[in-house]
């Protein structure tokens, strides 16, 4: 992916879990699938996990523990990420 690929990427990452405001945040496989509406067809794992991992650093979205099955991971979007979005960048 280009960089501006990258970045577009990340924001409709940033809409999928902005469109899931639970406490409960999604997994990547259902981000992914989720991603479609955003004319990003079926997302690679190894692209989701860095665009996840990229959007956990800038403090845009943030990991929910999950107490009983830790291999299920899960992020949803912290209010940075949903100022993120309200400003158009």
């Amino acid at each position: 992916m280009t960089e501006e690929q990258k970045e577009l990427f990340r924001k409709a990452v940033l809409r999928v879990l902005d469109a899931n405001r639970t406490r409960y945040g999604l997994g990547l496989s259902a981000v992914g699938h989720l991603l479609t509406q955003f004319g990003f067809g079926q997302a690679k794992s190894e692209e989701l996990a860095e665009a996840v991992d990229y959007l956990e650093r800038k403090g845009l979205v943030i990991e929910v523990m999950k107490s009983v099955n830790r291999s299920n991971r899960a992020w949803r979007i912290e209010e940075a990420g949903i100022a993120y979005l309200d400003e158009g960048r």
